[in-house]
């Protein structure tokens, strides 16, 4: 098999050298593996997406595309590959490489040398893949805002929070603010209004329904895999193999309260404690109830918006790559 990295080109520079550092000594210890990878940086938003597609429609599963990036990156990709045949796979380059943990749970005893020499002993598999779709308030489908996601989404606090964090890396962006922005922007940010104004009425695994007693929330998230946010834990029990989604909803709560499980949100230890709602669901629907308010979301880190959201559970949906579980002694 092929592998193509497809390097986001924010990466050009310090992941990129110490990649083509291990490409090189790769060259040495593995020469036929090393004539099989090729390099591809992306050049424009979008172009990892356009270059999956372009691979699928000429090699099919001759080829494995390897995202270089962040959530982003891969996001973009899984989106071109749903539903085909050829697989692909993620490598370490983002600044909190939150979907990584969850599928490379040893991700830093890893280095960019052992991922390569493991390649040949990737297993693939089909993982789920979660379809966000996107209405305004008259009901018209927002396809701009509709996307496949592969980690995380959510609505409320936390997306204002990742704005927050955005602007923060956009005046000044070296790796230290890339790395403390989210953080310090959910304290700031708990500070201030809190309130969201949804409903939400899920399908569970089941086949029972259930509806929000509340139209007044802090967040709510769909999650496919387990950590967002720059290592937040909204999903501590979340499986990309299992066919259904981790919901977890916080209720609209008073400021110490939201202190207190701001904390144990991040390390995952939230799930139980009053003001979270814990629920596994197929599907979804998630309402605004203010009809001049549109909902505020992200998938995968990158933003999206609606009046109305639907979200639903595609099992199996993508072929993806998962490494050896002690391959990083190689």
């Amino acid at each position: 098999m092929r592998y193509i990295l497809v390097i986001n080109s924010r990466s050009k520079n310090k992941m990129a050298e110490k990649l083509d550092d291990a490409v090189n000594e790769l060259s040495r210890i593995d020469p036929d593996l090393k004539m099989r990878i090729e390099m591809r940086f992306t050049e424009y938003p979008g172009h990892a997406a356009d270059i999956a597609t372009e691979l699928n429609e000429q090699f099919g599963r001759k080829v494995c595309v390897i995202a270089c990036g962040g959530d982003g990156t891969g996001h973009e990709i899984a989106n071109a590959l749903a539903f085909r045949n050829t697989p692909m796979m993620c490598l370490p380059f983002g600044t909190g490489n939150d979907f990584i943990k969850t599928v490379i749970p040893k991700w830093k005893k890893w280095s960019l040398l052992s991922l390569l020499r493991n390649l040949d002993k990737v297993t693939y598999k089909p993982v789920d893949l979660i379809k966000i779709d996107s209405y305004n308030v008259m009901g018209k489908h927002l396809q701009n805002w509709s996307r496949y996601m592969l980690n995380v989404a959510s609505i409320g606090l936390d997306t204002k929070v990742q704005a927050k964090a955005k602007s923060m890396i956009a005046m000044k962006d070296t790796a230290f603010r890339r790395k403390t922005a989210y953080p310090r922007s959910a304290v700031t940010s708990v500070f201030g209004d809190r309130s969201n104004l949804f409903s939400y009425e899920l399908e569970l695994e089941d086949g029972s329904v259930i509806k929000s007693s509340s139209d007044k929330h802090t967040l709510i998230s769909i999650c496919n895999a387990r950590y967002y946010g720059g290592g937040f834990t909204p999903a501590p029990d979340a499986d990309v193999t299992d066919h259904v989604a981790d919901i977890c909803c916080v209720d609209d709560v008073k400021l110490p309260r939201a202190l207190f499980l701001l904390g144990l949100y991040k390390k995952g230890k939230h799930p139980g404690h009053k003001g979270i709602n814990m629920y596994r669901a197929t599907s979804g629907i998630i309402t605004s109830h203010d009809p001049s308010y549109q909902l505020i979301g992200n998938y995968d880190g990158e933003d999206f918006f609606g009046n109305r959201i639907r979200f639903e559970v595609f099992p199996e949906a993508l072929e993806f790559g998962f490494f050896p579980e002690d391959g990083y002694k190689t």
